[in-house]
């Protein structure tokens, strides 16, 4: 249906809804994308439109392998929604629906059928849902949307100012949930990458292009506390001694004119003095990638990385057992060595004797392939155990 041409127009009239009120809905769909529970606030808003008792948004239909991911305005009735989610998917006949097409239940399934049904008389009638109303949003094949409306017995039946105005919102709807989904893609992989980062010791910071920190992960944050070396004054990175903190900053402002560039991202990387006298720490500072189609204040636009050689990256016992077959008393072992004890330090800290460290660090050899201590750390940290 073309939103936009004939359709749309009588739609509009027959909904009812002021320019005004239709310019709100749609405001508050796409809105609703950045809220921490998606579309609650329209669905709300919605609901008293439609003088409903509930407006429901499923993201994810339940199944044998997954819960459903469902988002609604209403009462919550947790005890009795879990029903669904556990047994009632599987018989609800108001499923499948043409794509992008409002439907009342009435046109699916026989009323008096629909009346005695078990999903009626034990999950829906005990929601107080006499009326239904929904669409089925999506491209082709799955769903991506199962969008529903339901009124209590006191009500009466939906008319056609309710099945228009959820009809002329469907398009945006689909758009927004679309759009969600992009985001919370792209949320995962950021967390997958930061987690990564984490798990290797390396800290990253990022700053906007007036040289302040937007945000910081773990590693780095924990680098900066301990100011040593480096850390933050008025929002902004300064190294402790000045001849290293110009460098720093003349880096950062060639970082921040490189990021408009159309040249390939500029990457340069200084060593920075610790004043405690630990080894130094190693700074690399690049441009973050521009985007393509939109220029804010709050951009990224340079990314320092940290490293701290005294931060050991991060290794699981359990990842460790079955990439090489090591017994629980062997990880444990080698994950002290990897954090840079030697054999005795680690027998000592572990209660075991020297004998039995050098035992199991035989054996350790023996199952990783290599003979020396350095050359167990170098597989180690080279190898995908800090990044599991």
């Amino acid at each position: 249906m073309d939103i936009f041409g004939s359709d749309f127009e009588d739609l509009f009239l027959k909904s009812g809804l002021t320019l005004a009120e239709y310019d709100r809905l749609v405001r508050m769909v796409y809105e609703g994308t950045a809220d921490p529970t998606p579309w609650s606030g329209f669905l709300e808003v919605l609901r008293e439109r439609l003088d409903a008792n509930y407006v429901t948004m499923i993201l994810r239909p339940p199944s044998p392998e997954h819960p459903w991911q469902v988002v609604f305005a209403g009462e919550a009735k947790p005890e009795i929604a879990e029903t669904y989610n556990s047994f009632f998917y599987a018989v609800d006949p108001f499923v499948n629906l043409p794509v992008g097409r409002v439907m009342t239940v009435e046109e699916v399934v026989n009323e008096e059928e629909w009346l005695r049904s078990a999903i009626y008389q034990e999950f829906l009638s005990p929601l107080a849902v006499r009326y239904y109303l929904g669409a089925d949003l999506g491209d082709g094949g799955d769903p991506c949307c199962r969008f529903r409306v339901s009124r209590a017995q006191r009500s009466q039946n939906f008319g056609d100012a309710e099945r228009a105005t959820c009809q002329i919102l469907l398009p945006h709807i689909r758009c927004a949930v679309r759009l969600r989904n992009q985001i919370d893609v792209t949320e995962a992989e950021r967390q997958l990458y930061a987690g990564t980062l984490e798990r290797l010791a390396v800290g990253a910071v990022i700053l906007d292009k007036c040289g302040k920190i937007l945000r910081s992960n773990d590693a780095a944050t924990e680098i900066l506390r301990q100011r040593d070396g480096l850390s933050v004054i008025n929002g902004r990175l300064h190294a402790a001694f000045g001849g290293e903190n110009r460098e720093l900053q003349g880096m950062i402002e060639h970082a921040v004119s490189g990021e408009t560039s159309p040249r390939p991202h500029l990457v340069s990387g200084m060593s920075l003095t610790r004043p405690s006298g630990r080894p130094n720490l190693g700074v690399v500072i690049k441009a973050a990638p521009m985007t393509e189609w939109s220029d804010s204040a709050e951009s990224p636009a340079v990314v320092v990385i940290i490293r701290d050689v005294e931060q050991k990256s991060q290794a699981s016992q359990s990842v460790l057992q079955r990439l090489y077959g090591l017994t629980p008393a062997e990880s444990t072992l080698a994950l002290k060595l990897l954090g840079g004890m030697t054999v005795d330090e680690a027998s000592e800290q572990l209660s075991i004797s020297r004998n039995t460290a050098r035992c199991q660090l035989r054996a350790i050899f023996a199952k990783t392939g290599v003979t020396r201590q350095t050359e167990l750390v170098r597989l180690l940290l080279s190898g995908v155990a800090p990044l599991a």
